[in-house]
């Protein structure tokens, strides 16, 4: 081992080993720092996803009611204690969160919102709110004035208003005006100490959240507005309204805050489900915390400060979040496994393709070693030996860099054991090609070598097939790295690569046949060359079609993803906005269709009911019954499919129905999913001790589920049976079930409180959102949400585990590109030398160098055409051969799993690239031919 000659030989071998070496370095940068680095993504897209429910209200939210306490004493509201009460109760608030929620969650905001009153101010009739809010306008925002202070026993409450307001509704720093309640309750004066400027940019939540705060609107022939007060005068405001219910409401929002490594332990799948158990038991127990039980069942202990409250009501939306990121995630760490496994696929064949490169080139020297009694594994451990400094210095290259890239609190030491086994894969791949091609060598082979190559092409294609049933039959993966299901494409590609060398070799024989009888040997000897070594060119062939496979797969799922995700998107909004929980008496709130930008608005309702046939007595439990006005819907969406087959079935534009002997008859269309289809039959129910019959006069299109009409009713309960949430489960399971679809107008005689679901659908092309928030809130209550379409469409495009996914895939290809290219040029320097000789050959006979060119290209088109329609239909159908595995809607969401879309520009361009990268490969191959002398390749007594 210590022999000269061996360190010579691997000094004459150095651009192999460099070559080794960088290959096993970024395999094992690769494998080390891969899923740290999809870790962190993944935390990156769960503290975006926070952030944007906590946009949406989709944080943890206690609210109460404060009543008038008639036996404290008035007294001077200077010296209230409210807000210290207020800071005191939200803290103890948060003490009932366990590990790991406490060490996240914190307390975003305390409000304090009293009704509207009533004023009179020089701009006309004024409405407005005041808001105690410890995230209020700082003092550095108040360009005229000063803040509010606290009210006094003979001073009026102390207000401000938005510059906004003050130029709208003409006010003016020391003005008074009186203040009144439409209902009940005392009044008041109030005085307005000052002017804040709203904030400019990217707002606070607060300005998003109370969009009268920072400009008043004007409805119904007066301005509504509000105004921020001191706690100490909502405490005034309390001691004036004694004997009436002041109806004041507080409210306390905790939100969800991680630090990076935070974010990164609880973004994997056992993290999430302890936040949210965590989570669930917080809000369980938080009401405990606020009213503990007392001795006397009696006694209210439900108390803040010197005020009796109502009980604690705790709206928790962090399941909101978690739930689908959960879901999602597990989903893109399957996708991001495939493009891991095909670039370490790609990378492991490039080592094989430079260890048969070298094997090669120490073809007859290993011939005379072992003619001189050197036995087989002698040479594997000369190579062994020669090659370990190169693939240690790969090893370590590559991890340091890992290790290096490793965010804080990620899981990087954990995968270094999988990229020291890749590491020692590469290395052995050299001395174990030699002692394979030793024994050969040396005649002592127990099989033909066809015997050998079908063994080895039958067991990869078993292989693959047993992995597409595994995979099939296992489904999705439960998060984490899935060996399982990141193998299979690997698998397939070289099951693509055993068809690809089996087929592509007949159409060239049958061509080279036909140009033996044409003038010219170019084609005749580049295609049957082509035939004759494709066997050889397997390894090559196998990168080229992973790589290929690889990127064509990761272009077909963000494409797939996008357009399904603003599919979505468009189906969850209904329209250009929507209400949901408004408009179920079938009115839709006037301060809706003022909101700037509204053009037209309409409602949607549906319930769920038992249906029994009136023919068999069948009954149908979770049947939807829904309603929308075809004519206006119609109007504002042409396409939309559930008002155009209402329409075509004459029940568009239908007056309420009268009681015929008592009930009333429906007419509806029904999904194919109810009562097999049928069509004619009539079902029965009871609706407000009424007996109401369905009668079924035409089917549904599956396209109307899809409708986005119908989608704000649909979404709403596919969340709650995704949560898994109790509640009312008829709604949760009719959200996927069967659907009867009416005209509006036939579910007139139905009270509000008989509808599941209803929502308020609005047209407008540019919708003010931050009023609409709000007047859609006030009007739908805590439990409504307001959805809208350019909102959701932005959300979808800018998802963080869906650009986790294209950035993998996006790295995956460029870097297996390189492999591939590094494959390339290493496969044709393995045949160099007997192209060279042929190139020669024919040189001397005649042929010009354009002749050589087109030879050598003509001989590589075959291979690379068959790597290019390989990988390109092998990334297409891998959705298909995945099956269950590969449940996309888990990214998009809405109706149904969406359409496959190929990206044909990304496509087209791989196939022209690779094209292009053979012809270079060629045109440099050619260049250095022409300088070649002929003593190079032919020697003195070879035949030309």
């Amino acid at each position: 081992m210590r022999d000269p000659g061996v360190r010579r030989e691997a000094w004459a071998e150095a651009p192999l080993l460099a070559c080794l070496a960088l290959v096993v370095a970024m395999l094992a940068l690769v494998t080390a720092a891969g899923p740290p680095l999809l870790d962190r993504w993944a935390a990156d897209a769960l503290r975006s996803r926070f952030a944007v429910a906590q946009q949406n209200d989709g944080e943890i939210r206690h609210s109460l009611s404060l009543k008038g306490n008639d036996a404290v004493p008035a007294d001077d509201p200077s010296g209230s204690t409210l807000a210290h009460d207020l800071r005191q109760t939200g803290d103890e608030l948060l003490t009932a969160a366990k590990p790991p929620l406490d060490a996240v969650l914190v307390h975003a905001s305390t409000r304090i919102e009293v009704p509207q009153l009533a004023a009179v101010t020089a701009a006309g009739p004024l409405q407005v709110g005041l808001l105690y809010a410890d995230d209020a306008p700082p003092r550095s925002a108040y360009t005229q004035g000063a803040m509010p202070g606290p009210a006094t026993a003979t001073s009026p409450i102390p207000v401000a208003f938005s510059t906004a307001a003050r130029d709208v509704l003409h006010l003016s720093v020391g003005q008074r005006f009186h203040l009144w309640p439409d209902v009940g309750g005392n009044d008041t004066d109030a005085v307005v100490s000052g002017f804040f400027a709203p904030p400019t940019g990217a707002a606070p939540r607060l300005w998003h959240e109370e969009a009268l705060l920072a400009r008043p609107i004007r409805t119904e022939g007066r301005w509504r507005a509000q105004a921020v007060v001191d706690a100490a005068s909502i405490d005034a405001l309390l001691q004036g309204s004694r004997g009436h219910d002041p109806r004041v409401t507080v409210q306390w929002r905790d939100s969800i805050r991680m630090t990076p490594g935070q974010a990164t332990r609880m973004a994997t799948p056992g993290g999430l489900r302890t936040l949210r158990d965590a989570a669930d038991s917080f809000a369980a127990a938080v009401g405990d915390v606020y009213c503990p039980a007392a001795e006397d069942y009696m006694a209210n202990s439900c108390t803040l400060g010197f005020y009796p409250t109502s009980p604690l009501t705790t709206d928790d939306g962090v399941p909101d979040v978690l739930v689908p990121f959960a879901r999602a995630r597990d989903q893109a760490r399957t996708l991001e496994s495939f493009a891991l496994a095909g670039l370490i696929a790609v990378g492991l064949a490039t080592v094989v393709v430079t260890a048969r490169l070298a094997v090669h080139r120490r073809a007859a020297a290993q011939a005379l070693q072992r003619a001189r009694g050197a036995s087989a594994t002698d040479l594997a451990l000369v190579r062994l030996v020669q090659t370990a400094p190169a693939a240690l210095l790969g090893t370590v290259l590559g991890i340091g860099a890992a290790i290096l890239s490793t965010p804080a609190g990620g899981t990087g030491h954990g995968s270094l054991l999988p990229a020291l086994v890749v590491a020692a894969a590469a290395w052995l791949t050299l001395p174990l090609l030699t002692l394979a091609a030793a024994r050969d060598r040396s005649g002592r082979e127990s099989r033909p070598a066809a015997v050998r190559r079908l063994a080895v092409e039958g067991t990869v294609l078993l292989l693959a097939v047993a992995g597409v049933l595994m995979v099939r039959a296992h489904g999705a993966g439960a998060g984490g790295l899935d060996v399982q299901l990141a193998v299979v494409p690997a698998l397939l590609g070289a099951a693509a690569v055993v068809l690809l060398v089996r087929l592509y070799p007949l159409p060239l024989r049958l061509v080279s046949r036909a140009a033996r009888g044409r003038r010219g040997t170019v084609p005749l000897i580049a295609f049957s060359r082509a035939a004759r070594e494709a066997p050889g060119h397997a390894l090559a062939l196998l990168v080229l079609v992973m790589t290929l496979s690889t990127a064509v797969f990761g272009g077909l799922v963000s494409r797939t993803v996008a357009d399904g995700s603003a599919t979505a998107a468009v189906w969850s909004s209904g329209a250009d906005a929507v209400v949901i929980g408004a408009g179920r008496d079938g009115t839709v709130d006037k301060a809706l269709t003022t909101v700037q930008g509204v053009r037209r608005a309409t409602v949607v309702r549906s319930l769920v009911d038992q249906l029994t046939s009136a023919t068999d007595g069948a009954r149908y439990t979770t049947a939807r019954l829904a309603g929308l006005d075809a004519g206006v819907v119609a109007a504002q969406a042409p396409d939309s499919a559930a008002a155009r087959a209402l329409t075509a079935a004459g029940l568009a534009g239908r007056p309420e129905p009268a009681p015929v002997n008592g009930h009333y008859v429906l007419p509806a269309l029904a999904s194919a999913d109810f009562a097999g289809g049928t069509i004619g039959d009539t079902y029965t129910t009871v609706l407000r001790h009424r007996t109401v019959s369905v009668r079924v006069v035409g089917r549904l299109p599956d396209a109307a589920r899809r409708d986005p009409a119908l989608g704000p009713l649909l979404s709403v309960d596919q969340r709650d049976a995704g949560r898994g949430e109790g509640g009312d489960s008829r709604t949760a399971v009719a959200a996927g079930g069967p659907l009867l679809l009416v005209d509006a107008a036939e579910l007139g005689m139905l009270g509000p409180d008989e509808y599941d679901n209803a929502a308020v659908l609005l047209y407008g092309p540019h919708l003010d959102g931050d009023v609409l928030r709000t007047e859609g809130g006030r009007i739908a209550g805590p439990s409504g949400q307001v959805r809208i379409k350019a909102d959701e469409l932005s959300l979808a495009a800018h998802d963080g585990l869906l650009r986790g996914v294209r950035r993998t895939y996006a790295a995956a290809t460029a870097l297996a590109v390189l492999f591939a290219l590094v494959a390339l040029l290493l496969e044709m320097l393995l045949s160099a030398r007997d192209r060279g000789r042929t190139a020669s050959r024919l040189r001397t006979l005649g042929l010009p160098t354009r002749g050589i060119a087109a030879l050598d290209l003509l001989e590589l088109l075959p291979m690379t055409l068959a790597a290019a329609a390989g990988g390109v239909a092998l990334g297409l159908l891998l959705p298909g051969f995945l099956g269950p595995a590969l449940t996309l809607r888990e990214f998009t969401g809405g109706p149904a799993a969406p359409a496959v879309h190929t990206d044909y520009a990304l496509t087209a361009g791989l196939g022209v690239g690779l094209v292009a990268l053979v012809a270079a490969a060629v045109a440099a191959e050619t260049w250095a031919g022409r300088r070649r002398g002929l003593g190079t390749v032919l020697r003195l007594g070879d035949s030309v």
